[in-house]
């Protein structure tokens, strides 16, 4: 096993954790049910390190003390969300053991976590951005970085993004494949479209906006498949080490990577008065709530206040 984020290697026949891989398998089939394909995967490797660091062999021995064990130790390395998602991912075996008569009692039913502190987004101010603009200039990321910025994509999106779902006539894309699983229109400013075209010159006979890039010693050419999420995990690395905001946010802190620029966007999409109904339309939210964290950016002084005080 590498660690709390990684994978976990394949177990022999001979170790403890073989015992259960065809339940696990199913498992994993069965939460397709109410999840896609990426949460199934990451959900059955949450309950595969558990059993495995556990030591267990058989569902019988699975019990409240060792799923709080193993959160105890969790808690130390991951953040309290993700601590939820691992509680909820064990919840769900133990449900799917006792469906099938393998587990008596849901060991899981008494056990609660604390809620996660609400952190207000973090975004980049003037400065951090002409510094952002300029390494991705340097960098020739500039209209992946452009696009980031003036649309609030998640990462996602911008690697599936295609040309047939850019209309430049309509100054709009179309995100046909997101988080929550609707597709939406993505209005377009003056900073996109350039980028876009500008990219168009570079790409334009691709299927893909950002298509991957095949290399060889001394030279590189683009291939017709979405770019691997490792060119943007790297094409972002000069960016976090020269860019005061990247640089003063933990290494495991959420928003620190191109997330960021998604909540530059919404930032400044709602200082410049956006409603938080239409913002949630654009960034993809299924829940308004969501979108509710950038409300405050919204409130200034109220004349009201002055009336309200008993001063």
């Amino acid at each position: 096993m590498r660690g709390w984020g990684g994978t976990i290697e394949a177990s022999s026949p001979t170790e403890p954790l073989a015992v259960f891989g065809p339940l696990l398998v199913e498992f994993e089939r069965a939460s397709h049910l109410t999840s896609g394909p990426k949460q199934a995967r990451a959900r059955a490797a949450t309950v595969r390190r558990f059993l495995w660091q556990q030591g267990l062999t058989e569902p019988q021995q699975i019990s409240a003390a060792a799923i709080e064990g193993y959160l105890a130790e969790a808690s130390q390395q991951v953040s309290d969300k993700t601590l939820l998602n691992h509680l909820s991912s064990l919840r769900g075996f133990c449900g799917f053991l006792r469906r099938r008569g393998l587990l008596a009692e849901d060991p899981t039913a008494d056990i609660r976590l604390r809620t996660p502190e609400r952190l207000l987004p973090r975004y980049l101010e003037a400065a951090d951005l002409a510094m952002v603009l300029q390494i991705a200039r340097e960098r020739r990321i500039w209209p992946e970085v452009c696009l980031a910025l003036s649309t609030g994509l998640r990462l996602s999106e911008l690697i599936r993004l295609q040309w047939p779902d850019i209309d430049f006539g309509r100054r709009c894309l179309m995100v046909r494949k997101s988080k929550s699983r609707r597709p939406r229109l993505v209005p377009l400013c003056r900073c996109a479209v350039i980028a876009l075209r500008f990219q168009r010159r570079r790409a334009g006979a691709f299927l893909h906006v950002f298509p991957a890039r095949q290399t060889c010693p001394g030279r590189w050419w683009y291939v017709d498949r979405p770019r691997a999420i490792n060119w943007w995990l790297r094409a972002i690395k000069p960016i976090q080490d020269a860019v005061p905001l990247f640089r003063s946010l933990p290494g495991s802190a959420t928003g620190r990577g191109w997330h960021l620029f998604r909540h530059t966007f919404a930032s400044r999409a709602a200082q410049a008065g956006v409603s938080l109904y239409k913002l949630a339309q654009w960034l993809g939210h299924a829940d308004i709530r969501m979108t509710e964290r950038y409300a405050h950016l919204q409130v200034g002084f109220d004349e009201q206040i002055e009336a309200a005080s008993p001063l």
